[in-house]
């Protein structure tokens, strides 16, 4: 089953992304929502940060799975429609609240490197 991603601006002007959950006509439920940041760097691009909203380490486990749900009352937030997020912004969503561990550097050799300052 393919995952429903909803984008809405809170009553605090953060933008959230994370999945559909159930709906009532009052309520939204969105599992693992994380505020959008969107920061320019130093060469003129745009860098996009996704910040759990709720950290999943502070969860217990439910069957293996750290996961968590918010209730949003829809009169209190923008829903986002008419548009879809970009694949990338999704796979890192994707990657954030599923805890993929960032790239471990190399484990320090026994041996330090050496490094000539002079010609022999």
């Amino acid at each position: 089953m393919s995952k429903s991603y909803i984008t809405f601006i809170d009553n605090s002007g953060r933008n959230i992304l994370g999945v559909k959950g159930a709906s009532t006509g009052d309520e939204i439920t969105v599992q693992n929502p994380v505020m959008v940041l969107v920061q320019p760097t130093q060469d003129g691009k745009l860098q996009v940060q996704l910040i759990p909203l709720f950290l999943a380490e502070f969860v217990e486990s439910k069957g293996g799975e750290k996961s968590f749900s918010f209730r949003y009352p829809k009169s209190q937030i923008a829903i986002g429609v008419d548009f879809s997020v970009d694949a990338r912004i999704l796979e890192q969503y994707d990657r954030v609240v599923s805890g993929i561990p960032a790239i471990q550097p190399k484990p320090a050799s026994d041996t330090p490197e050496v490094v000539k300052l002079f010609e022999d």
